[in-house]
This record gives structure tokens, sequence and C-alpha cells, in this order.
């Protein structure tokens, strides 16, 4: 505003000058011809001194942020007939469970086959075999106890779970990216077909392939350990598939948390929250636990489960496997538009106690991408290898590949 005011006056300075010249000519005055002169240098002056100011001034603003960096993927593009490479690079995705394949683990050096156990051992729980119970029967678990008599009054179910692997945190922004910027969206073998022609609208905000709510292919500033969301339940499946695992079944995530144990033929304890029998809010990420928001996967350590699971209860619901039954929670069977997809656990947002409990399940379009559903990964212990393959009287050399077993093709290796 300063600046320009001091324009009008020189432009007001610089017509006063004109005038006067005129005057000085047609009165033939020396002295009001030099006057006028004299003024116009000085308004010429003044003009110029303002112009360099100005640009002087535009140089010294301070440069613009630049934008948030784009996160990097794990490792640079590998020659596919780089098998130690390919090897490294999953390895630095996370997809250690896919090496552990048997027709992958079995023609790897023994030195990847221990750090991809090393791997599993880190990042997965063992929730072992045994039998659970699902459905309402969360009043009868008031004791932490159930009987037989319970179980048929609350149309419980029980169901045998084999030995499994369960993630101890939910999957990452970061470890979704990592799909994402390998080019998962593309890989059509990971999707069900009858999702093909809907992959391509699974997109961001700014239309590139991603979660709902990630802007350029690219999660939240500072939100790279927080729990992925904004995925559908397709999404979470063909992560799961490229990561080597899948999605766990709903008798595994209710056993994972609520750790089952069998007291007599016809009774049995089980947890209603991995911690105990109370809820108690400071343990777990729901409405009331003062964040309103995600937090990263590794906090509310007080939430782990017996097995070593973090926050199976709040932060975000996570999608099963499994289809949402609606016989479990009301009488009779009501019959849906859109078969639903089972989530549990209750997530930042959650009010109500008794839907964040380990036997509480919901369900949502498989389609839907909330801002509050993620998912964890499992995998079956028999579906990997925990021991070195060596045959009878056959000695193995460390970090060599086994004796007569035929290099893995780049098929078998980026499945």
């Amino acid at each position: 505003m300063r600046r320009k005011k001091n324009y009008v006056i020189l432009a007001a300075t610089w017509l006063f000058c004109l005038a006067i010249l005129g005057l000085a000519w047609l009165a033939s005055n020396p002295w009001l011809l030099a006057g006028g002169g004299l003024g116009l240098c000085y308004v010429a002056w003044r003009f110029g001194s303002a112009k360099k100011g100005s640009a002087k001034k535009a140089s010294q603003k301070p440069a613009a942020a630049p934008p948030p960096p784009q996160p990097a993927a794990s490792g640079k593009p590998v020659d596919p007939t780089d098998t130690d490479g390919l090897v490294e690079q999953m390895l630095a995705q996370g997809r250690f469970a896919l090496l552990l394949r048997p027709e992958i683990a079995t023609n790897l050096s023994q030195g990847h086959l221990r750090r991809a156990q090393q791997a599993l051992e880190q990042n997965m729980a063992l929730v072992p075999d045994g039998e659970v119970v699902l459905g309402r029967i969360d009043e009868a678990l008031d004791d932490g106890k159930l009987d037989a008599e319970e179980i048929a009054a609350t149309r419980g179910r029980v169901v045998h779970v084999e030995p499994v692997f369960l993630d101890r945190f939910p999957v990452t922004n970061q470890q979704f990216y990592e799909f994402v910027a390998n080019g998962g969206y593309q890989q059509m073998a990971l999707w069900e077909k009858s999702i093909w022609p809907a992959v391509l609208d699974l997109v961001d905000s700014t239309g590139m392939p991603g979660p709902r709510h990630w802007e350029n292919g690219r999660f939240p500033s500072g939100e790279k350990n927080h729990p992925v969301v904004g995925v559908s339940w397709y999404e979470a499946n063909a992560y799961a598939q490229w990561a080597g695992k899948r999605l766990p079944s709903d008798a595994e995530w209710v056993k994972a948390g609520c750790w089952p144990v069998p007291l007599s033929p016809d009774s049995r304890m089980q947890r209603k929250y991995p911690w105990g029998d109370t809820m108690d809010r400071e343990r777990a990420n729901l409405w009331g636990s003062k964040k309103n928001q995600t937090v990263p996967v590794d906090q509310f350590a007080g939430s782990v489960s017996v097995g070593g699971v973090y926050q199976l209860i709040g932060n975000v619901w996570e999608w099963t496997g499994g289809n949402f039954r609606t016989t479990d929670h009301m009488a009779g069977k009501l019959e849906l538009p859109t078969p639903m997809k089972s989530i549990r656990g209750g997530a930042f947002d959650t009010y109500f106690d008794n839907q964040a409990t380990c036997q509480f399940q919901s369900g949502e379009n498989p389609l839907g991408r909330r801002h509050n559903i993620g998912f964890r990964c499992a995998v079956g212990v028999c579906d990997v290898v925990l021991a070195p393959q060596v045959s009878d009287g056959e000695e193995q050399v460390d970090d060599e590949p086994a004796a007569e077993q035929p290099a893995p093709t780049t098929e078998e290796v980026r499945a």
C-alpha cells in the first residue's frame, strides 16, 4: 500500500515538472526551465531507486517449502536374472512369508532361509491350535468362563483352529506403499477375477492407485507407522497375496485375542479382551481414549495379547477373510442385499464397549473403503518352511544353495 502511494506522488511530481517546463517555454524563462528539468531528473532517480528496491526484496523472499518427499520403495530395480538381488529386495519389502513357501524356500541359500525365518519370528506371532467359541457370548464371559450350557444358550459355535502365524501389528502405510510402488494394483494375478473391472476405480483422492485418503500415491506425512486405512477388502486381500500371506479367518483372529484355555471337557476359559475381562480405555485406542485418530501400530502396549499381538482391540477395525454371519448377532437369519465381509476389533471412533471385544463381529461391504478399517495378515504354519531342508545323511554348507536343487525361476521368486 505504501509503495503504491509513493508511485502516485512521483507521478504527480512528474506532471507538475512537465507543466513548469511548458510554462518556461512559453515565457522564455531560463530559471523555470532549469527548475523543471531538475524536477524531472529527481523523479527519474526516485523511480529507478524504488524499482531496484522492489527487485531486491523479491530476491530476498524465502523459497517455498518443498513438497514432502516421496517415500522410497525398498531397493532399486533388480535384474530379473539376479536371484540374490530379488531375494534381498523381497526381504526388504517384508515378503518373507513368500520366500518361506516350500516351492521357493527349497531353492534358497541357508543364509537367506535363516533371515526369512528370523523375520517371520520377529513380525508374526504363533496362534496355537485348539478350539475357540464364536458368537454373542460376551455376557456369558463376565466371569471369564464358558460351559456347554452357556454356549448352547447363546447359540455359540465351537470352532477348531489349526496353528497359524498372525501379524503382530496391523499393516502400516509404509508396508502398503511397498505394494503400491511395486505395481500391486497392476498385477491382476493378485486380485480376485470378480473384481478385475473395478480395480481401476480403486484410487486415492488424486486419482492415483492407492488407498482412498492418500494423495498422489503417497500416505499423509508423519503417518508412516500408522495402520493403512481407506482400503477395501479386495485391496487387503491382494496385499496379503503379494506378501505371501492371507487374511485371517474369524476363528483365527478371535483365538489370537481371547486366548482360550480348556478347563475340562465341558468348561473353558476365554478372555473378553486381550488383556482380561474388564474394559480399560487406557489400553486401547477407542472413543474416549483422547486420541480421536489413528496412532502408530506399536502404541498401547498394554493391549498386547498373551501371544504378543498388538492392537487387536482399537485403533482400526480389521478385515478378516470370513463373511459376516448375521445369525451370530440376531435371532434368525437376515438376508442382506450385498454379501458383507467380517470386520473385528473396533476403532479409534468406536463408542460402545460391547463393540470392542474379541468376540464382537460387524460387517462391511467388501468394496467399502472406510477411514477406520485396516487389516493384518496371517499364514498357516503348515504353509511355510520352518527348518532347513536337509535330507538324511546330507550335510549342507551354510549360505550355499541346497545340493542338486535347480535355481528358482523368475516366476517362482516374483510370484
